[in-house]
């Protein structure tokens, strides 16, 4: 496991606490001196109760909770809170590092040949966030339109500008397909907090299909009052009681 000290880490550390004033920052350096101080219990309540409080999410917040999740032992919080922070920062090596070595202490209920593969159209663009994704997609269409514009006014024969800006457009639809695809593919991403039987039907009473075990990453695609039902990797699909996962 990489320390929360690393450098990225206090990096985090700095600039979640210039993002937040009085009360929140200090919540926040306390949550980071309870876990040097290893009271793992006080971090866990201190960043819990700082995101419940201010509705700020920070990658740094998300990270040493995970962490201190980590130290008591209770892998699903922990791998729920490491996704959550690289879902902010999918840059971050530490939060890659210790992602990597909680997801080798879950428990696999498929292969690795099972896995499910990232879409083609995402692949180049795993390394940015939503909103990196977001900004990327509207900045090709601007770029395309001003380019545009510009071969236009600028004096081109019009079959060059047709041309260019063509190649343009090319390039908008891919950037704006693989964002649709990285919506759709990480809509509903969940975490088995805690392990659950997934069943047939949303009852107890129903037959156990599957288990899913603590820390198992999976899709969440509706809910029926207390139960909801999820999509492990190899399709399969199952209910499970709702206080069971925690979406990403």
């Amino acid at each position: 496991m990489r320390r929360a000290a690393g450098l990225s880490f206090l990096i985090g550390i700095l600039l979640t606490a210039s993002a937040f004033a009085g009360h929140p920052e200090y919540l926040f350096a306390q949550a980071v001196a309870k876990y040097q101080q290893a009271d793992y219990s006080a971090a866990v309540e201190l960043n819990e109760r700082l995101l419940k409080e201010t509705g700020v999410e920070s990658a740094a917040v998300y990270f040493n909770l995970g962490n201190s999740y980590f130290k008591q032992s209770k892998l699903g919080p922990a791998m729920l809170n490491y996704l959550r922070a690289q879902r902010l920062a999918p840059r971050d090596a530490d939060i890659k590092a210790n992602l990597v070595f909680s997801r080798q202490a879950v428990e696999q209920y498929e292969s690795e040949k099972q896995q499910k593969e990232v879409s083609r159209w995402v692949a180049p663009f795993m390394s940015l966030s939503v909103g990196e994704f977001k900004w990327l997609t509207a900045f090709v269409w601007m770029l395309t339109g001003l380019i545009f514009l510009g071969l236009l006014y600028g004096g081109w024969p019009m079959k060059r500008v047709l041309l260019f800006t063509g190649a343009s457009l090319v390039a908008c639809i891919y950037v704006t397909a693989a964002f649709i695809s990285y919506l759709s593919d990480n809509h509903g991403r969940s975490v088995a907090i805690k392990p659950a039987d997934a069943r047939f039907e949303p009852s107890e009473q129903a037959t156990v299909y599957f288990k899913v075990p603590e820390g198992a990453e999976i899709k969440a695609l509706h809910s029926n009052g207390d139960w909801l039902k999820v999509q492990r990797t190899d399709g399969r699909t199952g209910w499970v009681p709702s206080a069971a996962v925690g979406e990403i």
